[in-house]
This record gives C-alpha cells, sequence and structure tokens, in this order.
C-alpha cells in the first residue's frame, strides 16, 4: 500500500503515524532504537506491505499490468489503490478526506526534523507537490508512477499506465473495495484494537 492507505491505517495515532511513515526508509532491527510506540508503527507498516504483497486479490490486480508492467506492476497497485481509497473514501472515515490530508501533513511538517535525513527530503517533496492530493486523480496517478519511473534504476514504462488503467478500471475498483476492508480488519487485529461494527 502507498503513503495514504498507510496513514489511514494508523487510526489517527501520532506515534502509529510517524512509525508508519518511517517503516519507508528504517531496514532490519533498525526500528529498536525507537520508542515503543513508534517501533509498533514501524512493525505495522512492514505488516500492512507483508499481507497486502501477499493477497490474491492483490496478486490479481498486478496482473493486469504484468504483459507490459512486469515487476513494476505492485508499485502501480500500490498508487491505484490509494486512489480508490480517497475514491470512496467517505465509506471508510469519518473524518474528511481534506481534513486528514492537513493534519498528515501538519504531522510531518512538526516531525520532519527528528526524521532521517532521506525521509525529510521526501516529506518536503511530498508537502511541496501536495503528493496526497495527486494520487486522487488519474492524471495525478499518472504524474505519480512517471516520477517512480524516472527515479527507477531500470527502464520502464510506467508513464504509460494509463490506458490499462482506464482498461481495468472496474476490475480494479471491485479488487480494492473487497480487499481494502479485509486489510483494515487485519491491522486491527494486529494492534489489538477492537472493531466497532
Amino acid at each position: 500500500m502507498n503513503l495514504v492507505a498507510h496513514q489511514y491505517l494508523s487510526f489517527e495515532n501520532k506515534a502509529l503515524q510517524i512509525g508508519n511513515l518511517l517503516g519507508e526508509t528504517v531496514k532490519g532491527n533498525q526500528y529498536l532504537k525507537y520508542p515503543e510506540d513508534i517501533q509498533t508503527g514501524i512493525l505495522l507498516h512492514r505488516e500492512i506491505d507483508t499481507y497486502t504483497d501477499s493477497h490474491e486479490i492483490v496478486k490479481q490486480s498486478s496482473s493486469y499490468f504484468h504483459a507490459t508492467q512486469h515487476k513494476f506492476a505492485p508499485i502501480i497497485i500500490d498508487v491505484i489503490y490509494d486512489y480508490f481509497l480517497i475514491k470512496h473514501w467517505n465509506d471508510f472515515s469519518k473524518t474528511t478526506f481534506q481534513e486528514f490530508k492537513l493534519e498528515c501533513y501538519q504531522l510531518f511538517e512538526d516531525e520532519k526534523s527528528n526524521l532521517p535525513e532521506k525521509l525529510q527530503e521526501t516529506i518536503f517533496y511530498l508537502l511541496k507537490y501536495d503528493w496526497f492530493q495527486n494520487y486522487s486523480t488519474i492524471y495525478g496517478v499518472q504524474k505519480t508512477l512517471k516520477g517512480i519511473g524516472s527515479r527507477a534504476k531500470y527502464s520502464n514504462n510506467l508513464h504509460q499506465i494509463i490506458p490499462e488503467f482506464e482498461k481495468n478500471y472496474a476490475n480494479l475498483e471491485n479488487d480494492f473495495l473487497i480487499f481494502f476492508p479485509q486489510l483494515f480488519a487485519h491491522c486491527k487485529n494486529f494492534l489489538s484494537i477492537e472493531i466497532n461494527e
């Protein structure tokens, strides 16, 4: 999953949010140098990624892009699933997406100086170019993936995914709507949080 989903699945807990953000760069047992609540967020980040990468529905979504995108297909799905999370935001959250976004941005700004240098750079560009908002439109998805493609070590055509996205739009949306509540419940269980029906 991508940045918006990771933040949403931190359940408005700031320590979990920062840990989930740190999960982008903290590897191995480096997480042990952080406070316990931040450690939990880092481990949650890893759990989200492991659960997502191994899920059959996510593999099905990735398969729509295998012919042309190969190993980049899972990266595409991470971004596209954020797009669908934002599209269906009101089904999953009582807080508006704009409120959620601004609260995340404020937290990132407040904590930026405490983050590793590489992550500080990511936060700088995230805030400057309003990445969360980019994920909310098809054009923004294309722009995001084009940026990822330009930074990738291997040649790719990530900038050309929109025709296949649109062709498989209904299937991808259906996959997301089946998968995401399962991921939500899995994260609640991982954190031992009672799910309110």
